[in-house]
């Protein structure tokens, strides 16, 4: 079974996440992508990243992630970067 594109998605920018935390010296606990579920609204890709035991997040749209499948660019790597800083 292969990985549909946006969980290729989701991987690459919890990977690319990880490298610009770790480039800004910033210590985390855990990274996650979620999607689907209770937690977040539908064609909705929340990144959750977990420092100090407090939890930092941003939305990102599905379409979006899914384009991400090879590399993190444009609105979405802005938004992370955002994300980072406001850490």
């Amino acid at each position: 079974m292969s990985l549909t594109a946006l969980e290729k998605g989701k991987l690459k920018i919890a990977a690319h996440a990880r490298e610009e935390l770790e480039r800004a010296g910033i210590l985390f606990e855990s990274i996650q992508c979620k999607s689907g579920g209770a937690i977040t609204p539908p064609d909705i890709v929340r990144l959750v990243v977990t420092v100090d035991g407090a939890l930092n997040y941003v939305d990102l749209q599905a379409q979006d992630v899914e384009d991400c499948e090879h590399i993190v660019a444009g609105e979405t790597w802005r938004k992370i970067a955002a994300l980072i800083d406001g850490i």
